[in-house]
């Protein structure tokens, strides 16, 4: 549960890496004729690191500054978001960052209806957490055939409210399975 919060709140800070990227001057931008002459010539595009990790380079001078310039609400729920992820074990961090990196290849459509499934899922009530996310880690298991028949019961439509169970529909959809 813990993990899956905290994967949407990291979805969350993706607007926050044009911050990091002005920032930090390990990452500066490429001018536009470079990549298009990199792309013409059939070199692959450099994939710039997450969020996270140019957090992570950053100084702490270039970090106060990046977070200076946030409203202090957004700053808080930054600072506490990068807490909990430094306090996380490396291989639960490997994990966060290999799910980043699939997010970031979605088309922007998806990461938008993605960021909206995620801000859906965390204003449900604190007790429907926990069975909605269940709910979709088993959907998530299944073949397709067997996750549509399952989002067609009738046991699936008694136990979820219209809006959790469109949720978990485009949650299936969006993210797939994990087979």
């Amino acid at each position: 549960m813990r993990r899956f919060l905290l994967i949407a709140g990291l979805c969350t800070l993706l607007p926050v890496a044009a911050v990091c990227a002005e920032e930090h001057p390990a990452a500066p931008k490429a001018p536009k004729a470079t990549k298009a002459a990199a792309k013409a010539k059939g070199k692959p595009k450099e994939e710039a690191p997450a969020p996270l990790e140019r957090w992570n380079r950053m100084t702490p001078e270039e970090r106060r500054q990046a977070l200076a310039k946030l409203p202090p609400e957004r700053r808080r729920e930054l600072q506490q978001k990068l807490q909990q992820y430094r306090n996380l074990p490396p291989e639960q961090r490997e994990q966060l960052r290999e799910r980043y990196k699939a997010f970031s290849q979605l088309p922007p459509e998806q990461q938008n209806r993605a960021r909206d499934l995620f801000r859906q899922f965390n204003s449900l009530p604190e007790d429907r957490r926990p069975v909605v996310k269940q709910e979709y880690e088993q959907l998530r298991s299944m073949p397709e055939a067997e996750r549509n028949a399952r989002m067609n019961s009738e046991a699936f439509r008694s136990r979820y409210t219209p809006s959790e169970q469109q949720m978990l529909r485009d949650l299936a959809q969006t993210f797939g399975s994990s087979r």
